[in-house]
C-alpha cells in the first residue's frame, strides 16, 4: 500500500514539474507560423488569387510580428484595457491594409468569418491551445 501511495505522489510531483517548466501561456506559435496559418485559412475561406496570397501573407506576417511584440510588452505592466486597446488598434490597421488587397466581397466575408470565429483567424492557437476551428 505504501508503494502505491508513494508512486502516486511521485507521479503527481513529476507532472507538476513538467507543467512548471512550460512558458507562461503555453507554447505560442512563432509570428511566421501564425501568419502562415492565417494566410492558409484566408486562402480557403476567401478564395484568394495567387497574387492576393502573396500580398496577404506579407500583411499577415507584419501584423503577426507586431502582435508578438505586443504580447511580450504585455507582461511588463499596464492594465488589461490598455493592452486590449493596443490589440484593437493593430487589428484596425491590419483591416486597412487588407482592404487595399481584397475585393469588397472578400473583405465582407473576412469580417463575417472573424465574427463567427471569435476574431481568431486560423483556428486560435497562441497560448490557449486549439479550442476549435482547426486550420
Amino acid at each position: 500500500m505504501k508503494k502505491i501511495v508513494l508512486t502516486a505522489v511521485l507521479l503527481l510531483s513529476m507532472s507538476a514539474l513538467i507543467f512548471a517548466q512550460q512558458p507562461r501561456g503555453g507554447n505560442r506559435s512563432t509570428p511566421e507560423e501564425t501568419a502562415k496559418r492565417t494566410t492558409e485559412w484566408m486562402t480557403g475561406e476567401l478564395k484568394l488569387t495567387p497574387e492576393q496570397v502573396v500580398k496577404v501573407d506579407s500583411i499577415n506576417l507584419v501584423f503577426a510580428k507586431k502582435q508578438a511584440e505586443q504580447f511580450q510588452r504585455g507582461g511588463q505592466g499596464g492594465d488589461r484595457e490598455t493592452r486590449m486597446a493596443a490589440f484593437q488598434k493593430l487589428n484596425s490597421e491590419k483591416e486597412v491594409a487588407l482592404e487595399a488587397v481584397l475585393s469588397k466581397e472578400q473583405m465582407d466575408a473576412y469580417k463575417k468569418a472573424l465574427e463567427t470565429r471569435g476574431n481568431r483567424p486560423g483556428g486560435g492557437g497562441g497560448g490557449r491551445g486549439n479550442r476549435g476551428g482547426g486550420n
